[in-house]
């Protein structure tokens, strides 16, 4: 009998991602969707990234006791590809507005899905693509309750008001022609607390932070980019700014 046919393999380092074997891009994806789903334990944020590319979602991980810190430490770096999805030839790019909505989107899902487990977001950065969580002692494990329109009720847990506004933000970006002044850019989100967000805009080059409260809420959350937008349009934030910290009652 004649001899059966090599198995094919996998392109050697040199050729591009794109052109990646399909049984190796599989494997890959499967173990960064294991790794986000499944993390190791941590008690605090190790401020560096990882060295590996930047289409790979993955948790880094180093021992407390090797960092003498007791406990174990992790930052998670992530692509805004989604992992799984199609794939895209290396010819055609999504444009910048593209880009941040889908990073939010994975943010967003992942502030959902860790937050009954107190794995909560701290800081994200639209500009460097990169955000760290952090292990809360006592994870809120409430139940989200849905509006109508789909918002987390008042009453719901703050990383579900967070993950929604994540979600909703990005909206802001059709605002940049808006008004006599135009909307701002989305520069990310910081969340000192459980209590409130404030989110990162930077508007004719001055830096602006707007308030948004989660925890105690009386309301859902509904169209912060359309409101951010219009806001700083129409030159309103300054009336309501304070050392560039805007509270618009979002």
């Amino acid at each position: 009998m004649p001899p059966s046919d090599p198995a094919p393999q996998c392109p050697v380092p040199s050729m591009s991602p794109a052109s990646a074997c399909t049984s190796h891009r599989s494997s890959t994806a499967a173990h960064a969707r294991a790794s986000v789903i499944d993390p190791p334990p941590f008690d605090r944020v190790m401020e560096r990234s990882c060295p590996m590319g930047p289409t790979v979602g993955f948790w880094c991980v180093e021992s407390g006791k090797a960092a003498g810190m007791g406990q174990g430490i992790f930052r998670y770096v992530s692509s805004y590809e989604p992992l799984g999805g199609p794939e895209v030839s290396p010819h055609v790019q999504a444009s910048p507005e593209e880009a941040v909505s889908d990073f939010f989107q994975q943010v967003s899902d992942m502030v959902f899905q860790g937050g009954p487990l107190g794995r909560e977001l701290t800081r994200l950065d639209a500009v460097g693509r990169s955000f760290t969580f952090h292990q809360a002692p006592e994870p809120d494990a409430r139940a989200v309750v849905d509006t109508a329109g789909g918002a987390p009720a008042a009453s719901s847990p703050a990383w579900a008001h967070l993950a929604w506004l994540l979600r909703e933000l990005p909206f802001v970006q059709a605002f940049r022609e808006y008004g006599h002044e135009g909307g701002p850019t989305l520069c990310g989100v910081e969340v000192p607390s459980r209590q409130w967000a404030e989110v990162l805009t930077e508007h004719h080059g001055e830096r602006w932070r707007v308030r948004v409260a989660l925890e105690g809420r009386t309301e859902p959350i509904e169209f912060p980019g359309m409101v951010i937008g219009e806001l700083f349009g129409e030159g309103r934030h300054r009336e309501l700014a304070e050392s560039h910290l805007v509270d618009p009652g979002i």
